[in-house]
């Protein structure tokens, strides 16, 4: 059976049907070609326009699929990441539902949502994906399929569809890894997602190239260093937030879906950072499962992992089947209570419903009564707390385990920066029990940036040159040796050494942690 995956991105529609994993076609509607309309059409509704546009497209290519995954970007939808306490399982979704309000400016009630979780046992928390779509923008998109003949069978995050080609690709995506999609020649959208072990930690969308017309007429290489600088800047800004987000997670390396340009630059910025680097090479990884050689493109690898549904990703949000869940019980509450008002001899008595609840009050009121000796109980348990200023008596146990753990956080932070740090009055302590008797310090300069380092300036005078360097030598060996130095620096060495005249002999040693 063939399988069509669609793609709306922010420029391009991209549409790849396959039928075993092997391309049978492939289409790209740039989304600029709707808007150069003759004149006559500019009142026609963007969607009607884009409906004809597939749907002659479909016709052209004979495609035969008659259903669909469709793939959004992530200008369409909300992708969040957050954390809630360890929780029991059935109380989670309205932990999320009733957090996931922070971070949106509508009723929660306006979307078709979904979303993950994973525990985390190291920090108490759980991690949580939640993705959403307004649900007038998904039905905007249902009917657009609708039109042109194809059922969609799942809604999903372009990003997230991705993680079928990295399977595809055998891509090792254990530990802390970023995963970088991007085309710098498409000016459509880029991804950016941090994965634990394959589970998103972090999402962000980014869009390298303008969509404005440039007005300056720019040559090939000043136009390579403006992508070149935004990127690094995005890259920067992602990476920056992560950090801040999750000081505890660091991240381990960078694997980038892209083409062949810019490699080079990339590498070597990514390895500056300290980061290992890799490169995912799509087109012998899609002839490899598909046959077909085909150039680098985003947009069609977004649409081609859409038209693989029954290869299994870890972590998969279908917002089309939380929709169809919620509509579905909503369905049967209806049908239930049909069902029940038209059975034969049902009739709503008064005096029945009165009584019913009577026995519902008298059953409260019972069960309030049983329970005061335990709630005064548990009040003077809670007056028998001792106080403390940062936590409220009133702490539920689930707020408490919570603020416990970011204290551990707090504190496994500071303890690292504490250790780490070089007690510059043990290190001034250390170098007069090693420095040779004919040398002499003129200068002791610390520097701390991004590693710590410690030079010192000086001289020897004897009236034997070789002497003299023999000296500065012995020195350096010494502090190589000494404890303190081999506790806080792992660079030792002579920066320079001149002699200026006979009978002197200049030297800086560096020490570099």
């Amino acid at each position: 059976m063939n399988s069509l995956g669609i793609y709306f991105g922010t420029q391009i529609i991209s549409l790849v049907e396959t039928k075993g994993g092997r391309i049978l076609n492939n289409i790209s509607i740039l989304r600029s070609s709707v808007s150069l309309a003759n004149p006559i059409e500019e009142k026609v509704p963007e969607e009607v326009k884009i409906t004809a546009l597939i749907k002659s497209e479909l016709k052209k290519n004979r495609i035969e699929a008659k259903e669909a995954t469709l793939s959004l970007s992530g200008k369409d939808l909300i992708i969040r990441t957050f954390q809630i306490p360890l929780l029991p399982r059935h109380e989670i979704e309205g932990a999320i539902n009733s957090e996931i309000r922070k971070y949106i400016p509508f009723r929660v009630e306006d979307l078709a949502s979904g979303f993950q979780w994973k525990a985390d046992k190291v920090i108490q928390k759980n991690h949580v994906l939640f993705a959403g779509i307004k649900k007038d923008n998904l039905n905007k998109y249902l009917n657009i399929a609708k039109d042109i003949g194809i059922k969609i069978t799942a809604v999903e995050y372009s990003a997230f569809s991705l993680m079928r080609f990295v399977k595809i690709a055998n891509v090792n995506t254990r530990g802390i890894v970023a995963l970088a999609n991007l085309d710098l020649a498409e000016n459509d959208e880029a991804n950016f997602l941090v994965l634990d072990n394959g589970f998103p930690l972090f999402s962000r969308d980014i869009t390298f190239l303008s969509a404005q017309p440039q007005k300056e007429v720019k040559t090939e290489d000043s136009e390579s260093a403006i992508i070149m600088d935004k990127l690094r800047r995005e890259i920067r800004i992602s990476l920056d937030y992560y950090d801040r987000t999750f000081p505890l997670k660091s991240l381990e390396r960078v694997i980038f879906v892209m083409g062949k340009d810019y490699r080079m630059d990339i590498e070597a910025f990514i390895r500056e950072l300290g980061l290992g680097v890799q490169f995912v090479n799509m087109e012998k990884s899609i002839h490899k499962a598909s046959g077909k050689l085909i150039p680098f493109s985003l947009s069609f690898l977004k649409a081609y992992c859409c038209a693989l549904p029954k290869i299994d990703i870890q972590f998969k949000i279908n917002l089309l089947s939380e929709r169809d869940k919620v509509a579905k019980d909503k369905a049967q509450l209806k049908t239930t209570v049909v069902i029940f008002s038209k059975l034969p001899g049902f009739r709503l008595d008064l005096l029945i419903v009165a009584a019913g609840l009577l026995v519902c009050v008298v059953t409260f009121l019972s069960g309030t009564y049983r329970i005061m000796p335990l709630g005064k109980q548990l009040k003077e348990t809670i007056a028998m707390r001792p106080e403390v200023s940062t936590v409220s008596a009133e702490s539920s146990y689930n707020l408490l385990l919570s603020t416990e753990a970011n204290y551990k956080v707090t504190i496994k932070v500071i303890n690292e920066a504490t250790k780490k740090r070089i007690y510059v009055t043990e290190v001034m302590d250390a170098i007069p029990r090693v420095i040779p008797e004919d040398v002499h310090l003129k200068e002791v300069i610390f520097r701390k940036a991004d590693k710590s380092e410690l030079v010192l300036r000086g001289t020897v005078s004897s009236q034997d040159s070789s002497k003299e360097l023999e000296q500065v030598n012995t020195f350096l060996a010494r502090l190589k040796t000494n404890a303190v130095f081999l506790k806080y620096f792992k660079e030792m060495g002579i920066v320079t050494i001149d002699q200026p005249y006979v009978g002197l002999t200049n030297f800086v040693i560096s020490c570099k942690e």
